[in-house]
């Protein structure tokens, strides 16, 4: 199976969306609490496990 590039990769960008939100809440004035932004980010991989077809190639 030929897999697709790392930086194509859905589940690898809304990860690193995370990390910049979570970087930045405190600038953008976000009151999340740790648990709610974990649950979020779970539930958002999990849909996105859901519909992956192929594996990534680095």
């Amino acid at each position: 199976m030929e897999g697709k590039k790392w930086y194509l990769s859905r589940t690898i960008w809304v990860n690193l969306i995370a990390l910049a939100a979570l970087l930045l809440k405190t600038e953008a004035g976000i009151a999340l609490t740790s648990e709610e932004t974990a649950g979020i980010l779970v539930v958002i991989n999990l849909i996105l496990r859901m519909i992956t077809k192929e594996p990534l190639k680095y």
